[in-house]
């Protein structure tokens, strides 16, 4: 006998807090439900029957489907600013803390948020949600444009336009999400490594013969 899907795919009571648990396996599998048929396609019972529960199970967790959506956003932020945190900790110059930041943030989003690629649906968030994810996002980007002008300072990169840099990799580095499979040719700590080599390799400076350092373009 085959059998069932596991209901709230495994989140069970037994942990200590099983609300918040069951909340984030309902805003992963609708994460992947997302992906899959995109969100305006998507029914709240396509999540639960993803998750094996019943449709009015849901609502003890979350009122709508944008709810959802600003849940998935609201992780992932978390995540980039817990990268950030530690990336300031573990390293001191500013281009390996740029390094490390990249690695840790997309080690993050492949392992937690998997195939959930609703961050490219920005724009369906109710506008009190989108402002709330704005405040934070401002914030980390103020956190990297800094990060990129003292790498400048330093002589680490060449001169360029911090907020167009951090649009760059971070404008990469989101759309991850849209491609990436749990189950790809790839694992998540292949990309990490990739992207963050790829990231500060955008950012050095190429040094080319009779041209002095620093004075390349970025």
């Amino acid at each position: 006998m085959k059998n069932k899907p596991a209901r709230w795919n495994n989140a069970l009571a037994e942990v200590p807090d099983a609300r918040e648990v069951r909340k984030r396996a309902l805003i992963m599998a609708a994460g992947r439900v997302f992906g899959t048929k995109g969100f305006h396609n998507t029914t709240l019972d396509d999540i639960a029957q993803a998750l094996s529960v019943t449709k009015p199970a849901l609502y003890r967790y979350v009122e709508n489907k944008h709810e959802i959506l600003f849940e998935c956003h609201r992780m992932a932020v978390a995540m980039a600013e817990e990268a950030m945190a530690q990336a300031q900790q573990t390293a001191t110059a500013p281009l390996a803390r740029l390094r490390e930041f990249v690695a840790l943030y997309i080690r993050k989003m492949t392992s937690e948020l998997g195939t959930c690629v609703v961050l490219t649906e920005y724009y369906s968030m109710t506008p009190e949600h989108t402002e709330a994810i704005q405040r934070r996002r401002r914030v980390l980007d103020s956190e990297l444009r800094a990060l990129v002008q003292q790498a400048m300072d330093e002589g680490q990169i060449a001169p360029c336009d911090p907020k167009l840099a951090v649009f760059f990799f971070m404008g990469a580095i989101n759309n991850i999400n849209r491609w990436f499979t749990e189950d790809g040719p790839l694992a998540g700590e292949q990309i990490a490594q990739a992207f963050a080599d790829h990231a500060i390799a955008c950012l050095a400076p190429v040094r080319k013969p009779g041209r002095k350092p620093g004075s390349e373009p970025c």
